[in-house]
């Protein structure tokens, strides 16, 4: 490979800037031109160890981090091996990181705890899904340009190791007996080798994090990254009480909970540990008991290190500045010298330091989701995640939107002569809609048999809020009556973007025009909202005229014919009248509006959705898979287009192929989406889901989470 790839395309991405380089990674600013979008890169050189089971590992790995829609965790785009290069693509975010802020000097407790409460968010919705990041440390702990955490190399580790439950299912990536995290931030258990880790080894990493934001240090220090690892197994944790005389002893117990050396005395999730830690700074009583093993640190004791010779320790490239602590890994000496130098550099290049990417760079936008040159802003701050009791969601039966199933747990017992009533709520109108009463097993476990709407009426645009009442059994009315035991709700802007979307749009297609117009995969007919349709509708209208051009040129006998319908297809997408073939009139069979218009207007009502006060990170997720689909529609419109005006230049047909084909082929995928990885799903990544594949995501954009009492 070449010292430098500036100038040439990785995949879809033009390579335009070194931002930095060590012994086995380089890190590159690249840029998406379709999409308007300046990304990050990160470069793994061809290697001899680079086999296609690691390859194909991988690729599912990085599709299953992909998957981690959090406002606070920084998103992966994409990835892919090319000229047996692998290469990352993240955001590119130029606000710095935790280790910066902390170099300027010591955080202030409001900060640590604002900080920490959108750190452990994050944490939590990863391990939900399975996923443990295993180097949590302050330069994986970016910042945007209003102070905001975005938690970086998510799960990177797990890729390495290429497992979903426990490591030691791939004993070809573990044979090495390696350890692979930051000494300084290491749990116990990973230090010792334990084959298994958990989520609690990221609570105690953020402990450690949490530790040195408060005293200024970490809790260990030594002269070499061993023996840092083996303080942190044997030695009891030092009192930060020692180093800040003012602490108090609320926040010194929280700290020692974090920083447990057993798993099990640490906090049950990173939550409980904000919520403890925001107690103890307003100096009120803990939320949990700290374990006895907790308060009495364990005396100094020696450790057993895995058989064989003493291990190794084989730092990653230098970092950028002596304050960067730089991941570790710890090798056993007499492995095949082909797997170590193989898996460590695949491993090098996947947990290279996020600092890369925020040293030594120009100022840019901070980028949380898929910004486009109509909607450059990223997605806002959201609540941290709270204790949830069921879920109700949205969809289809008859028609569009007009199912609701509602799922519940935990939920405490009634008395004996009330019941649990369901409710649906417009908090705009203040009106209601009872769907069903709620029975519950022994432990507040239960699910609403399915409610259907006999007025086919698209639920989730006339109702953002569930309540659970509890109703007397002889006195259950058509209104609520009872005490609220459990709410939830979405923002009323999701209620006005999907009546736009869904229903009518000032913008909108005349219905009658649609009335013989169906949609979508199941060939829905147009929904009644008004005189004029969605934006959905009208955007399917729009989409399926240009692709009845498309074709025409494409089957078309004479150049003459082609042309005309080179110009119709261009002129209905682009919602012009151009005259491209030069007969004296600009020609557009279709509505006049174009299908970008669409996209943009409802790019719009989502943005508007998801700055939203009280948006939730489910919510956000589900907009993100929109705006994933729209981001697709936009670059397959822009490719139809493009070909489109290469055929109408040619003065044969049968120069006209190609393109010809690519367009129509666009154009299918315009519509239907398309599946690019061949795993029988169309899903929202880039280049997969378009336009068919808004009107489900949409719908989850509607599902509501359920937390104890009213007003949520």
């Amino acid at each position: 490979m070449p010292t430098s790839l500036v100038g040439r395309k990785l995949g879809m991405y033009q390579i335009t800037e070194l931002l930095g380089q060590g012994g086995m990674a380089t890190v590159y600013k690249g840029y998406r031109d379709d999409i308007d979008r300046y990304v990050a890169i990160k470069v793994l050189p061809p290697h001899p160890g680079l086999d296609q089971q690691f390859i194909d590992r991988f690729r599912l790995e990085a599709k299953t981090i992909a998957r981690l829609q959090h406002p606070h965790i920084l998103p992966l785009y994409d990835y892919g091996v090319e000229d047996d290069i692998i290469y990352l693509v993240t955001a590119y975010v130029a606000g710095g990181s935790l280790a910066t802020l902390m170099d300027r000097g010591s955080v202030r407790l409001p900060e640590i705890e604002r900080l920490l409460k959108q750190i452990a968010g994050a944490l939590d919705y990863a391990h939900r899904e399975g996923v443990v990041h295993r180097d949590i440390k302050p330069d994986n702990i970016l910042l945007d340009k209003e102070g905001n955490v975005l938690l970086a190399d998510f799960g990177i580790v797990k890729i390495v190791s290429g497992d979903t439950n426990d490591d030691r299912t791939n004993p070809a990536l573990t044979q090495t007996g390696g350890l692979v995290g930051t000494p300084s931030y290491m749990a116990p258990e990973q230090g010792s080798g334990e084959a298994h880790i958990t989520g609690s080894a990221d609570l105690y990493s953020l402990g450690v994090v949490v530790y040195e934001m408060l005293t200024g240090e970490p809790p260990y220090t030594a002269d070499t990254p061993m023996q840092v690892v083996i303080k942190h197994i044997t030695e009891p944790v030092p009192s930060p009480r020692d180093i800040v005389g003012d602490l108090s002893p609320q926040m010194e117990s929280v700290i020692l909970r974090a920083l447990a050396k057993k798993p099990q005395d640490r906090y049950p999730n990173a939550t409980a540990f904000a919520e403890d830690f925001a107690r103890a700074a307003r100096g009120e009583e803990l939320l949990t008991q700290i374990p006895v093993s907790v308060k009495t640190p364990p005396p100094n004791q020696t450790i057993d290190l895995p058989a064989g010779p003493k291990p190794t320790v084989y730092l990653t490239p230098p970092p950028p500045s002596a304050s960067t602590p730089q991941p570790t890994m710890i090798v056993q000496q007499g492995t095949s010298p082909l797997v170590t130098l193989g898996g460590f550099a695949i491993i090098a290049i996947l947990i290279v330091v996020v600092v890369m990417l925020i040293n030594n760079r120009p100022p840019a936008a901070t980028v949380l989701t898929t910004p486009t040159p109509q909607s450059p802003t990223a997605v806002a701050v959201v609540n941290t995640a709270a204790p949830t009791f069921g879920t109700l969601n949205f969809s289809s039966s008859a028609t569009l939107g007009d199912t609701v199933t509602l799922q519940v747990q935990n939920l405490n017992p009634v008395a004996a002569d009330e019941v649990y009533v369901a409710w649906l709520i417009n908090t705009k109108s203040d009106t209601s809609q009872r769907i069903g009463t709620l029975t519950i097993n022994a432990v507040g476990n239960g699910v609403l048999a399915p409610f259907s709407d006999t007025g086919s009426r698209v639920l989730p645009s006339l109702f953002n809020s569930v309540i659970i009442t509890r109703e007397k059994k002889n006195a259950v009315g058509e209104t609520p009556v009872g005490q609220i035991a459990y709410s939830g709700s979405v923002p009323t802007e999701v209620l006005d973007a999907l009546t736009a979307i869904y229903l009518t749009a000032p913008e909108g297609i005349a219905t009658a025009a649609l009335a013989n117009i169906e949609y979508a995969d199941h060939g829905a007919p147009i929904p009644e909202g008004g005189e004029l349709a969605g934006l959905l509708p009208s955007l399917f209208a729009e989409s399926m005229m240009g692709q009845q051009h498309a074709g025409l040129a494409q089957v078309a006998s004479t150049v003459g014919g082609m042309h005309l319908h080179n110009e119709h297809t261009i002129n209905i997408f682009d919602g012009t009248e151009v005259d491209y073939d030069a007969d004296g009139r600009g020609a557009n069979p279709g509505f006049k509006k174009g299908v970008v218009l669409y996209l943009d207007r409802i790019e719009a009502l989502l943005a508007a959705a998801a700055t939203a006060p009280n948006g939730s990170d489910s919510l956000h997720g589900n907009i993100e898979s929109v705006r994933v689909c729209i981001g697709n529609a936009r670059l397959w419109v822009k490719q139809i287009v493009a070909d489109e005006q290469v055929m109408i230049g040619l003065q044969s047909v049968e120069e006209a192929v190609g393109a010809a084909d690519r367009s129509t082929a666009a154009a299918e995928a315009l519509i239907h989406g398309l599946d690019a990885n061949s795993n029988g799903q169309i899903e929202p990544f880039e280049g997969e889901c378009s336009l068919s594949q808004i009107e489900s995501y949409g719908l989850l954009m509607s599902s509501i989470s359920l937390q104890q009492g009213a007003g949520h």
